[in-house]
This record gives C-alpha cells, sequence and structure tokens, in this order.
C-alpha cells in the first residue's frame, strides 16, 4: 500500500512540473516592456524624436577630407561645403558681413540633413542662455513676382532644402513693412512645447523655413546665421 501512494504521488508531481513548464515556457506573448511603454500601467512611452537624417555621400565619409575647426562638413554632390552657425542681433545684411568675417557667405541649404544640422546646432547654443526658440537667416532671395526662392551663396542647388512650415511662405504685409524677401530657419527645443506662442502648429519639426522681412529682427527675437564656405577638394584620381 505504501509503494502504491508514492507512485500516485510521484505521477502527480511529474503532472505539476509539466503544466507549469509549459504555461512559463518560451511563449511569442511575452515582449519586452519596452515595446509595450515600460514597466506596469503607466502607458505608453511618449512618440520617440524624428530620426537623424543619413549624413549623405556614404559609409566611406570618415576617411574623406573634413573642413577646418568650427566648421560641419557636409558632402554635398557638387563638392564638400562648410557650414557654420552664428548667433547675434542682426538682420540680413548683417548676417552677410558677419559671415564675410569667418571668410564665407551666408549659406542656403542642401537637402534635409543640413536643415536636421543648423537646427540642432541653433539649439545648442540659444539653450545656453535658456532660449527655446530662434530664427536663422539663410542664404536665400525671393524671386521677383513669385512666390518662390533662390540660393545665392553660388553653391547650393535644388529644392529640397526648401521645407517650409505650415502655411508658408505667405508674403505677409504688415504694417506696410513690404514683401518678406528673406528666409529663416525655425529652430524650436523641446522646451518650446511647454509654453508655445506664434510656431505651436509647428509640430512636424524642428528647422522648417520661413519668408521673412530682410530687415526686421522681432520674430523669433534670438537672431542666429548660417555661414557657408567651399570646402576642401577631394583627390578623385584612381
Amino acid at each position: 500500500m505504501g509503494s502504491l501512494n508514492l507512485l500516485g504521488i510521484s505521477r502527480f508531481l511529474s503532472l505539476l512540473i509539466s503544466t507549469v513548464a509549459r504555461d512559463f515556457g518560451d511563449d511569442s506573448s511575452c515582449d519586452s516592456s519596452e515595446e509595450h511603454g515600460g514597466h506596469g500601467n503607466h502607458g505608453p512611452r511618449p512618440p520617440r524624436p524624428p530620426p537623424r537624417p543619413p549624413v549623405p555621400g556614404g559609409p566611406d565619409n570618415a576617411n574623406r577630407p573634413k573642413c577646418g575647426q568650427g566648421w560641419f562638413t557636409s558632402y554635398r554632390p557638387q563638392g564638400i561645403w562648410c557650414l557654420r552657425v552664428g548667433i547675434g542681433k542682426m538682420d540680413y545684411n548683417g548676417a552677410i558681413a558677419q559671415c564675410a568675417t569667418f571668410g564665407g557667405v551666408l549659406s542656403g541649404v542642401q537637402n534635409d540633413w543640413e536643415r536636421w544640422l543648423l537646427a540642432q546646432e541653433a539649439n545648442r547654443q540659444t539653450l545656453a542662455y535658456n532660449v527655446q526658440y530662434s530664427g536663422m537667416w539663410l542664404g536665400a532671395q525671393r524671386n521677383s513676382e513669385s512666390n518662390t526662392f533662390y540660393w545665392t551663396d553660388g553653391h547650393t542647388v535644388g529644392t529640397e532644402g526648401l521645407r517650409f512650415g505650415p502655411g508658408q511662405p505667405d508674403n505677409e504685409n504688415t504694417a506696410g513693412r513690404g514683401p518678406q524677401n528673406c528666409l529663416q530657419l525655425i529652430s524650436l527645443s523641446p522646451g518650446y512645447w511647454n509654453n508655445p506662442g506664434k510656431f505651436a502648429s509647428w509640430t512636424t519639426s524642428s528647422g522648417l523655413l520661413d519668408d521673412y522681412w530682410c530687415n526686421v529682427t522681432e520674430e523669433p527675437s534670438q537672431r542666429m546665421y548660417a555661414c557657408g564656405k567651399r570646402g576642401p577638394p577631394e583627390n578623385t584620381a584612381g
């Protein structure tokens, strides 16, 4: 009788272990906490920021020539272009003069990567002063009698960099100021959305463009400028 009891207990334990192993095994429904918004019932994670645009020119940029200290390097199809972001209260012509002191010109924007780069650098500089948004002068002018723009730096080509904010360009004529013949790049830091102002509808991304009066420095009051110059030549010999 004792051996039969031991046999029954052994079978029961074997069945119990089998059931537990099946319930806690490798199940596809057990996903990571990151995928489902963290631990517990705190709700989903906030949306991640847009990914950094790929650096143009391919994966071999590490071995290519670079711009000098204080300049960012952009590998454009038409050649290397050096970019520099400055800060200061000045109008469009003042920005042109300031870029000339660095041996450059007021720069256009070739592509999405350059827009991202300029906006990120603007935010880096202004956050040191607890400033949450800024307007950056670009090397562009309005085409006469139209609502289009052209680049003035002698190097930027195409329209990929002309990504405007909502409702722009609108060529607003407030208080008889005349046409908005210049372009500014609007940089919005994450902290801007704690108390958004005029650019509250610009929810897609930082670094969109706005047409603006060339001699006005009011909105945004924090002024920036993008300088550019030709970079070092590349050795294309085989």
